[in-house]
């Protein structure tokens, strides 16, 4: 797969200065594993166009193993990661510059390994990391080709253009999920308000119910039994405190349907609502 072999490892690469920092800023993009090939492909896509290697990738690597999330040229599996040792990339972590071999035969780490044989039959590589303000390498945006292939100044620089690119949209995904995070923790505490006992899953709830006048039955139940809505005809309805927790949320009026009794999956509304909320 990719950049990993399931024989011995090439040499070791230098640990990177602040690799305690870049482990934790890896952890703290929740990013590996996750099935992200809809936000990334489009990156790998353009580092193939820009290089014209045979494969691209955008890989993450967290100390121990690398993952790819996304890539143009192969498959890739997003639950399968490798292990780091194995990969061409960590030898991009040490630096913010890019890690250029343009012909791996000449290169004394890869030379007459298994990564210039099938199935990877790697004879270039070229690294870009995806450095955060920090000084952090998350990863690289690289490319392999299975002949030798130097870049010129042109690729370089659109390449580093890319990557930085790349790294945005990761961190911008890291943030806003933060920030959903923060604004869920602070709902739930005035949903507690009005509920003491209500938990995450009955806010996601009440959330649903707003935007789609109904919730899974159980969780109408839970609603029910904290007089946060009621049944008095055969539709449910808020009730003044189901009202007031509305606004204590900052619901706004068009987000209330109040009709319709097709039961959504639990927390559909979650993301609708937040992008309503100031």
């Amino acid at each position: 797969m990719g950049f990993a072999m399931a024989t011995s490892p090439p040499p070791p690469a230098p640990v990177p200065a602040n690799e305690s920092l870049r482990r934790a800023k890896v952890a703290e993009t929740a990013i590996i594993g996750r099935d992200l090939a809809a936000q990334f492909e489009i990156f790998a896509e353009m580092a193939r166009m820009i290089t014209g290697a045979h494969q691209s990738m955008v890989n993450i690597l967290d100390g121990t193993n690398m993952c790819s999330i996304g890539a143009s040229g192969m498959k890739v599996d997003p639950q399968m990661v490798v292990p780091q040792k194995f990969s061409f990339c960590q030898y991009a972590l040490v630096s913010p510059d890019p890690l250029m071999i343009p012909d791996l035969s000449a290169d004394e780490r890869f030379a007459g390994t298994a990564f210039t044989m099938p199935p990877v039959s790697a004879l270039a590589y070229h690294g870009f990391p995806l450095n955060t303000a920090d000084g952090v390498v998350l990863g690289t945006l690289c490319s392999i080709h299975r002949a030798p292939l130097a870049l010129d100044d042109e690729q370089v620089r659109l390449m580093r253009q890319l990557a930085k690119a790349t790294t945005d949209q990761i961190l911008l995904r890291t943030e806003q999920a933060g920030f959903t995070a923060s604004r869920v923790a602070a709902m739930l505490g005035r949903f507690t308000m009005f509920a003491p006992e209500g938990t995450i899953r009955e806010l996601m709830g009440f959330l649903d119910y707003c935007a789609h006048g109904t919730a899974l039955p159980d969780v109408m139940e839970m609603l029910a039994r904290d007089s946060i809505i009621e049944k008095p005809d055969d539709h449910w309805v808020l009730t003044r405190d189901g009202a007031d927790l509305k606004a204590e949320l900052g619901l706004v009026p068009e987000t209330y349907k109040g009709s319709q009794i097709t039961a959504p999956a639990a927390g559909s509304g979650l993301d609708d609502l937040l992008e309503q909320l100031g």
